[in-house]
């Protein structure tokens, strides 16, 4: 194999090696508390209804898993206000009767600016990901203005809990050790050059469009789903880590699928719902950076609850869907990394031939 195409297929051990535990729980410790909160009070007022603002705005919890107190609080100040810029657009989606083809180019547009944003935040883990599933699944649903006015004051309350939950181990090691030394670091994250930001945030926003509209063209009602795995195994930046990534993602989502049907049999309901969702929640944080099959697994199942609190489809049709989609968006993914690997290897070879 020459040094213009290096392997892509991912090696076994790749696929099945489960990192040694690394802090891992306190990560899963800040994310389940920080969806907690705000579920558990939804359920205690009677509205489970406003549950997709309250997760999406949550996830400003998983940003800056391992930074210092400072660090990660800025990091998730500023994926928290994307957040809520996120379920805010995916809102006012959601008002219109054409809400699906109005969501899909710009889930599109979306990804192009949090690409850049993420790349100029150097925040992790990286990429759109989070702001795609928050837009896309909130305006899945058909809402009302009031609903929206509701929802956007619960994203809020829900990314100022996260906030509070992200830095609270500060003031708890504070008290602790009697002084605490936590400067302001940067996150280990190298951003591309500005025009490989702009060529990446193109990538995200040109698969995301292409992962949306086959789902939408075939009639299945799910088309973001399709989209957010495009971004998930696309935030990987080289294309053995995308492959590898694809494969994870795949692979984990058949197996969740069972999960979540196993779960999902039992029809759970109210604050066993909601107990589901942030054990579920923290789990995947538990596995994610170790092994992200396993994180998939535990993802899985959690997706299709929030699905099936948001429609009326019956478990089996849920199922097929998530599993349709998400190899449309792997295979949509698998093709913008295998189209970048042989354009830079062609670049490598003009360039290497011009010498």
């Amino acid at each position: 194999m020459s040094n213009t195409a290096p392997s892509l297929v991912p090696r076994w051990r790749d696929l099945i090696d489960v990192r040694p535990h690394d802090r891992d729980h306190w990560a899963a410790l800040r994310v389940g508390l920080a969806a907690a909160g705000p579920l558990v009070l939804l359920w205690a007022i009677g509205r489970e209804d406003l549950a997709s603002y309250a997760v999406f705005a949550a996830f400003a919890s998983v940003y800056g898993r391992n930074l210092p107190h400072l660090s990660r609080l800025r990091i998730q100040s500023i994926a928290g206000l994307a957040q809520l810029a996120s379920v805010g657009l995916g809102g006012l989606i959601a008002l219109s009767p054409h809400r699906y083809a109005i969501a899909i180019p710009a889930a599109a547009a979306w990804a192009f600016c949090s690409s850049l944003l993420a790349d100029s935040v150097r925040w992790t883990p990286p990429g759109p990901l989070f702001q795609i599933f928050g837009l896309t699944s909130v305006a899945a649903v058909a809402g009302t203005p009031q609903h929206l006015g509701e929802g956007l004051v619960t994203a809020v309350a829900s990314v100022a809990w996260a906030l509070a939950i992200g830095y609270v181990g500060r003031l708890l090691w504070r008290s602790r050790e009697g002084r605490l030394h936590n400067p302001y670091t940067k996150p280990i994250v190298v951003p591309p050059a500005p025009r490989g930001r702009l060529t990446r945030a193109a990538s995200f926003g040109a698969a995301c469009l292409i992962a949306g509209t086959i789902p939408g063209l075939i009639g299945i009602g799910h088309p973001y789903w399709a989209m957010v795995s495009v971004i998930a195994v696309l935030s990987v930046p080289d294309g053995y880590g995308r492959v590898l990534r694809a494969v994870h993602r795949f692979a984990g989502t058949m197996l969740g699928l069972a999960v979540g049907a196993g779960l999902l049999a039992f029809q759970p309901s109210g604050l066993t719902a909601i107990v589901l969702m942030i054990l579920l929640q923290a789990g995947v944080e538990l596995f994610v950076i170790r092994n992200y099959s396993l994180a998939l697994v535990l993802m899985t199942p959690l997706v299709l609850l929030m699905g099936r609190l948001s429609t009326d489809l019956p478990l089996g049709a849920l199922v097929w869907q998530r599993g349709v989609e998400t190899a449309i968006g792997v295979a949509v993914a698998l093709a913008v990394a295998l189209v970048t690997v042989a354009w830079s290897a062609s670049r490598r070879r003009v360039v290497g031939a011009a010498r």
